[in-house]
């Protein structure tokens, strides 16, 4: 957890509280200002301003918190670096191995490591770690249980498990069992055919292993879309050597995929629709300059053509079969004004691609609560009705 995380989540805080009073918004941006320009000391008596007034006492973000004990450990005031190190433990500030490590190396808090007070701190965080892996690691395995179970059941023609609509499928390339999900949504019929959605994840450059293992995988946006609109959701799995970047395989297996689906699914195989976020998105414009039948719409949730220019044929985006595109004009990963100079130079032959853009929300703007979701929804929604 670098430095500039911890910074950049109590500078949001700063910045989004507008409902406290003048005066304690005042001191947090001016202790935000001091932390800064370097001026701790600065920052701590602002700080304890803030934290006297009733919003301060009455304060439960635990960022907050962690922000005065480094103006504090920077400042030599061992007693306030700690009571407000203690306060932010106790609202949930360390939950992994990785954040405790990063706090153990502050250079804040380096003249503290000997004192009681914070072995003691540390030792609570330890505690806490302990008991978070525990409870994240029976939750894993109830996933996975569930997943596999699912994926029998519907191969025995079985009801699935009351409390999971995930089921865990694999494709086999060259030797290698590459898996894949389906959620199968609570109205789901084999007497009807279905709609369905496929999704290509992100984040597939930094991913070394297929990661279905863990259950928050269950918390994606495309599965309560699926939910709401009563379509079966694909999601592929890829990893750094197998991912729909520069492995060609990677992106054939997506089309034996849709193709097991539909024999285990009932499928409406004239209402699939393929996209992805990020590396996904980017995937997303490869799918669309093929020459297939199999999809007849598209979208790009954070996308940057750029990546795979190599692989895409703009002029054949123009099949009659609308690609939507969407990227935040704050996006950190992908500079805006670099997509929207790729969609300039080539609207004029990918006659089917509609590139569109939200205000703010960043690179995962779909994440942003209900507003993000809403906006991702109906663009699924307009590419299953067109």
């Amino acid at each position: 957890m670098p430095k500039i995380y911890v910074l950049s989540l109590a500078l949001y805080l700063f910045t989004t509280q507008s409902f406290k009073s003048q005066n304690y918004e005042q001191l947090l941006n001016e202790a935000q200002s001091s932390i800064q320009s370097k001026k701790y000391c600065d920052a701590l008596s602002q700080f304890k301003k803030a934290m006297a007034t009733s919003e301060g006492i009455a304060e439960k973000n635990k960022f907050v918190f962690y922000t005065a004990a480094v103006s504090a450990g920077y400042c030599n005031d061992t007693d306030s670096a700690m009571n407000w190190l203690s306060q932010a433990q106790e609202k949930g500030l360390v939950t992994k191995a990785e954040e405790l490590q990063y706090i153990e190396s502050d250079s804040a808090f380096v003249k503290l490591h000997n004192s009681a007070e914070w072995i003691a701190v540390v030792g609570r965080m330890k505690g806490n770690i302990t008991i978070r892996k525990e409870a994240e690691d029976q939750l894993n395995k109830v996933w996975n249980a569930s997943i596999i179970k699912n994926a029998q059941n519907i191969k025995d023609k079985k009801n699935l498990e009351s409390d999971s609509r995930f089921a865990l499928f694999f494709t086999t390339v060259k030797d290698m069992k590459v898996p894949y999900l389906v959620y199968i949504p609570k109205q789901y019929s084999d007497k009807t055919p279905m709609k369905a959605l496929v999704y290509l994840h992100g984040g597939v450059v930094n991913t070394e292993k297929f990661s279905y293992e863990n259950y928050q995988l269950q918390n994606e946006p495309i599965f309560s879309i699926g939910e709401d609109l009563n379509a079966i959701i694909i999601y592929p799995l890829g990893k750094k050597d197998f991912g729909w970047v520069n492995q060609q395989e990677a992106f054939d297996n997506i089309f034996t995929i849709v193709d097991q689906v539909k024999k285990d699914f009932k499928i409406d195989k004239k209402n699939i629709i393929l996209g992805g976020m990020s590396n996904g998105g980017t995937a997303t414009f490869y799918f669309a300059s093929q020459n297939q039948k199999v999809f007849k719409g598209f979208y790009a949730i954070s996308a940057d053509p750029n990546v795979l220019l190599t692989k895409i044929d703009f002029d054949k985006i123009a099949q009659g079969k609308k690609l939507i595109s969407i990227n935040a004009k704050d996006d950190s990963v992908y500079a805006f004004s670099g997509v929207e100079n790729i969609y300039l130079k080539n609207k004029s032959v990918s006659k089917d691609w509609e590139f569109r853009s939200v205000n703010e929300g960043d690179h995962g703007f779909i994440y942003d609560g209900d507003k993000g979701l809403k906006i991702f929804e109906s663009v699924i929604k307009e590419l299953l009705a067109q």
